[in-house]
């Protein structure tokens, strides 16, 4: 397999595949056009790369059979249509797509079913999440009545500049927050009806168009709702990077995520499921999928519905106004 990686600034996480003496792959690397430096480093780090000035050159001299897109956060969507023009599979970080005109673009795009476009959103396959998606679906909860995701990352002591222009950055509803909120319709099942917004940014006025932080407010369709907040006000001394977690409160219990383990409390008490499911790692299920493998955890319609409702949500938060989601 030829694997193309374009751009510095995402988790690229097919090149986890790359150590493995099982699997042989061929690899290349390219700017996104935006910052070169940060892709010139994914390329230093990942041995016999060839490297392309642009993600163009890339496809069309190179040939790949799958392009990792990691590219400054809004643009990843026209790179993806580029690639998908060529009927090069792409996997991608989010957000897949940063605009109304990228989204339909990659709809035109795959409107034929032929072509993959897959969106990594890691937690659908770590064990803690699809425990507590698992214990929702076997009805040990009941139904569900209210979920609350949260996601706060350190920011460290710098960012790039572009960060502060939302062209570029696409907003912290869109880098961050996305986990929350998929991870909320991925472990509950129900589909969210509408949604209304908040942010702000008080802790980095320097960066003039990004938000610090953001809360969400989803209703359900079933009736109940869902919250996810975001932030980048995580202390430097903390132990880890991120904190996140999550908590689905249904008419007969709770299932809780935090510190990678998910705890199920009912009427008989509380337990650890975190070990009840057997999970493939996030590089293994994409390249299973790639080589034509079914999944209900990855695909292209997941990946266009969840830009969908990533985009909605963000004008939702934009205009302070609900907005519509079924």
């Amino acid at each position: 397999m030829r694997i193309g990686f374009i751009g510095g600034n995402g988790h690229h996480y097919l090149k986890h595949l790359l150590g493995d003496q099982d699997l042989n792959f061929e690899i290349a690397v390219a700017s996104d056009g935006y910052d070169t430096l940060a892709a010139q480093s994914v390329a230093q780090r990942l041995s016999g790369a060839q490297w392309f000035d642009s993600p163009t050159a890339l496809f069309d001299e190179f040939a790949p059979d799958v392009v990792n897109i990691g590219a400054v956060y809004g643009h990843n969507g026209e790179i993806a249509a580029t690639a998908l023009e060529r009927d090069i599979s792409v996997v991608t970080d989010k957000p897949a797509a940063a605009t109304w005109a990228q989204l339909e673009r990659l709809r035109e795009l795959t409107a034929n079913n032929l072509r993959l476009l897959l969106t990594e959103f890691p937690f659908r396959s770590q064990s803690e999440f699809r425990a507590a998606r698992q214990a929702v679906l076997n009805g040990e909860i009941g139904e569900v009545v209210l979920a609350t995701a949260q996601k706060s990352y350190r920011f460290g002591a710098k960012r790039p500049e572009w960060y502060g222009r939302r062209e570029d950055y696409a907003g912290t509803l869109l880098w961050v927050a996305s986990h929350g909120i998929d991870v909320v319709r991925f472990c509950t099942g129900v589909p969210f009806s509408r949604v209304i917004g908040v942010d702000g940014n008080i802790a980095r006025p320097e960066y003039t168009e990004m938000e610090d932080h953001v809360v969400a407010l989803f209703a359900l369709q079933n009736g109940g709702n869902a919250v996810v907040h975001a932030d980048f006000l995580r202390p430097s001394g903390a132990p880890t990077h991120g904190d996140d977690r999550l908590r689905i409160a249904g008419t007969k219990g709770v299932v809780e995520v935090q510190k990678d383990r998910c705890v199920l409390i009912t009427a008989d008490g509380e337990r650890d499921i975190t070990d009840s499911v057997e999970v493939r790692p996030i590089p293994r299920e994409l390249l299973a999928i790639l080589n034509g493998e079914p999944s209900e955890f990855y695909s292209t319609a997941e990946s266009l519905a969840i830009a969908e409702i990533l985009l909605k949500a963000r004008d939702a938060t934009d205009s302070s106004s609900w907005s519509n989601l079924l």
